[in-house]
């Protein structure tokens, strides 16, 4: 895993063509906008372990936290 440290405003490269940027640090949480092509799908972890999607490759394998 990379981690980076981004302020507000910052943007990061994904593969040429995600754009992932800070908009917004308040309270403890930040507020991220991601730009990507209509053939990337974007889904909050929350939600693919709720609807038990693990056959989706990167969530293979892993605990659900609980």
């Amino acid at each position: 895993m990379l981690v980076l440290r981004r302020k507000e405003g910052e943007k990061i490269l994904l593969s040429g063509n995600i754009l992932i940027e800070v908009l917004e640090v308040r309270e403890g949480r930040v507020k991220l906008g991601i730009t990507a092509p209509p053939e990337v799908d974007i889904v909050r972890e929350e939600i693919v372990r709720r609807d038990n999607h693990s056959q989706l490759p990167f969530f293979k394998g892993a605990s659900n936290g609980s």
